[in-house]
């Protein structure tokens, strides 16, 4: 009873707190990052990705013009342990090289994308090819004349093979997986935006768990949906994604983080556990917290 209590109280203090239609809670505080839509960096992720796949398949059919024009013309390739190029007329003879020598067969595993703003991404992975494996620690998108372009490349081969060994995993089944997340989570916010908590709700596996700092910490399906409902009943809305960080742990999960604002105030939130479940990403735990009440 006493959880109850103090569950009401607090969906009382974010009416109370939060709404600008509420004369009591007044506030001349504009809300942050409307700078952008509500899905603008969820979208900038997808966009970095699909320039990142159509790098990896240029390079995997072996043709190293097109992965030369997939940099700025000022870039700066960092390829440890072979050394520095810089613009893209240098970094063209690499690529030729390589893929000359008979390197192909390119994967990506483990990546990451950071979005910094509606003209910048950040990608991180690790790489495997028929020759070698290795590290990026951090591939600088650009969007330049509205197509993708590689700013800063900075890569490392750490081991390298005594002779050519073959991947048949899917070059880009981490972009994937970061993909079907993405566009669950664009999803999401557009059901919440629109009103409509029940397919926010559903957005949830049934033993999922939420950490609403400092409101609440509810667990399963129902009482999640529960939270949402009553929020968006009390006038919540704009929710807006900021500097989304998205990361692919394993091949049944994805990590999400990001600054968010929508009418009512503004915060983080720490992670989003995105899970597949029969081909439907889900989330299986979510911890936000409210930082600024407006």
């Amino acid at each position: 009873m006493k959880k109850i209590i103090v569950l009401v109280l607090s969906f009382s203090t974010i009416s109370c707190t939060y709404f600008k239609n509420d004369p009591k809670c007044h506030t001349e505080n504009p809300q942050s990052y409307t700078s952008h839509t509500p899905t603008a960096h969820q979208q900038v992720a997808l966009e970095v990705l699909s320039a990142s796949k159509q790098w990896i398949n240029h390079f995997n059919d072996g043709n190293a013009q097109e992965c030369a024009n997939g940099y700025t013309s000022t870039s700066v390739m960092r390829a440890l342990p072979f050394g520095v190029k810089h613009s893209q007329e240098a970094i063209l003879p690499f690529w030729t090289s390589l893929i000359e020598s008979g390197a192909n067969n390119l994967v990506y595993t483990n990546v990451s994308v950071e979005v910094v703003d509606e003209q910048t991404a950040l990608l991180s992975a690790q790489w495997s090819m028929n020759i070698g494996e290795g590290v990026i620690y951090q591939e600088k998108w650009i969007k330049e004349n509205e197509k993708w372009l590689l700013s800063y490349d900075d890569f490392e081969v750490l081991l390298q093979y005594e002779s050519p060994i073959m991947n048949e995993a899917n070059p880009v089944a981490s972009h994937e997986r970061l993909e079907g997340v993405l566009a669950a989570s664009i999803s999401w916010t557009k059901s919440f935006n629109s009103g409509d908590a029940a397919s926010c709700g559903e957005g949830y596996v049934d033993n999922a768990t939420m950490n609403a700092v400092p409101f609440a910490s509810l667990h399963t399906k129902e009482n999640i949906t529960s939270f949402w409902k009553k929020l968006v009943a009390e006038g919540a809305s704009n929710l807006i994604y900021h500097n989304l960080n998205i990361s692919d742990v394993s091949p049944h999960s994805v990590l999400l983080s990001s600054n968010w604002s929508m009418n009512i105030g503004e915060g983080k939130i720490y992670q989003e556990k995105w899970v597949n479940t029969e081909g439907d990403w889900k989330l299986n735990y979510d911890e936000f917290q409210v930082l600024k009440q407006y």
